[in-house]
């Protein structure tokens, strides 16, 4: 009796204390702001756990452990990553509620985060508050799993990285990494070519004299790419196991029930960033019709409150340079390779983010270009 009581209140009540603490401390978002996105973050989160509870859900198969083989180096693994953490949170006593509310916060985390990003680079405070009730990136971020984790991992990266926290910031790269290796290595990359774009005369040569040992260290340094070897692999070279890997990651959906055909590559950017363009001439479920409808409001919104954006603000060369490389990296890969509505509406949290912070650069860079 007494650890249901612990369970189910204290251990939740001590999560609610440290999201008001840490609100209190860094967010400082207003308590009446606070207390309604609270609230409706988790009216978001308990309506996907109870819609999903009888369906195909990721959050199920780690709160079951299903593919949970103990604790050892092999679970160290991207593919493991998440559910031995989960397991590790039920080795101290953690119940699935509890799990369910930790990985709610940290979506909520990643989303206030992103709403303090937009507001460095200088977007009005009125207008930055609606980015934080976008109902797609707390519905579908909010479940235990790898995009909660992401979602405030990419948020941290680029708020030091606007910081010129460089360190750090390549400390949450590398966690992105560790959970799903070819993002971690798109967003590194881009870091990569965009600090040697800034960089000028002799140094760019020394940048790359650092560089090219460092690059062959990670692709066949056993101590390094060991999170990534799998037995049955081709091959230990990093490189190869994340092509390997994201080969079968896209077979893997590419008959499922929303799977949606390939197209040019324009249409395959909308059709993964928005939604498919031809669900709208399919029979389709109540979900996904209300995610259609909710993707098309969320879109002309955001076009709406970045073209009401007036503040002349100072634009740092580096911050347009990564966020146009990283963007255009990503865009050139993964909407050209996954075309699966159900996943992608949850993977394109990843990179939507940084759409919208490059979309109101662009804009504002315009602006000035016409005065």
């Amino acid at each position: 009796m007494f650890e249901i009581i612990f369970n189910t209140f204290l251990i939740n009540l001590f999560f609610l204390f440290s999201i008001s603490y840490v609100n209190f401390k860094y967010f400082k978002l207003n308590n009446f702001i606070f207390s309604q996105l609270i609230l409706y973050h988790f009216i978001l989160t308990a309506f996907y756990i109870f819609y999903f509870k009888d369906g195909a859900a990721d959050y199920k198969t780690y709160l079951n452990l299903t593919t949970f083989n103990g604790f050892n180096t092999n679970s160290l693994i991207s593919a493991d990553l998440i559910t031995t953490l989960v397991a590790l949170l039920k080795y101290l006593s953690l119940n699935d509620l509890n799990i369910i509310l930790l990985f709610s916060l940290i979506s909520l985390s990643g989303i206030i985060i992103f709403y303090k990003n937009l507001l460095k680079l200088g977007l009005e405070k009125k207008i930055a508050l609606f980015f934080l009730f976008i109902p797609g990136i707390h519905f579908w971020t909010c479940a235990p799993g790898k995009d909660s984790l992401i979602l405030l991992f990419l948020s941290c990266f680029f708020y030091f990285y606007i910081e010129k926290k460089k360190n750090l910031s390549f400390i949450f790269i590398l966690l992105v990494f560790l959970i799903r290796p070819h993002i971690g290595f798109i967003f590194f990359a881009s870091l990569i070519i965009t600090e040697f774009l800034m960089i000028r005369g002799i140094k760019k040569f020394i940048f790359l004299l650092v560089l090219l040992p460092i690059f062959y260290f990670v692709l066949n340094f056993d101590m390094v790419n060991y999170f990534f070897i799998d037995e049955k692999s081709i091959s230990e070279n990093i490189v190869v196991q994340i092509l390997s890997n994201l080969n079968q990651f896209v077979n893997k959906y590419t008959y499922s029930d929303t799977a949606y055909e390939v197209s040019n590559f324009l249409l395959n950017i909308f059709n993964y960033t928005i939604f498919p363009v031809e669900y709208i001439f399919k029979t389709n479920s109540i979900i996904i019709n209300l995610s259609i409808m909710i993707e098309i409001f969320t879109f002309i919104l955001v076009i709406h409150l970045i073209s009401k954006s007036k503040n002349n603000i100072y634009i740092q060369k580096k911050i347009i340079y990564y966020l146009i490389i990283c963007s255009s990296i990503y865009l050139l890969i993964m909407p050209q390779v996954l075309f699966n509505f159900g996943l992608n509406i949850r993977q394109k949290w990843m990179i939507v983010p940084f759409l919208i912070y490059l979309s109101f650069l662009l804009k504002n860079l315009l602006v000035k270009i016409k005065k």
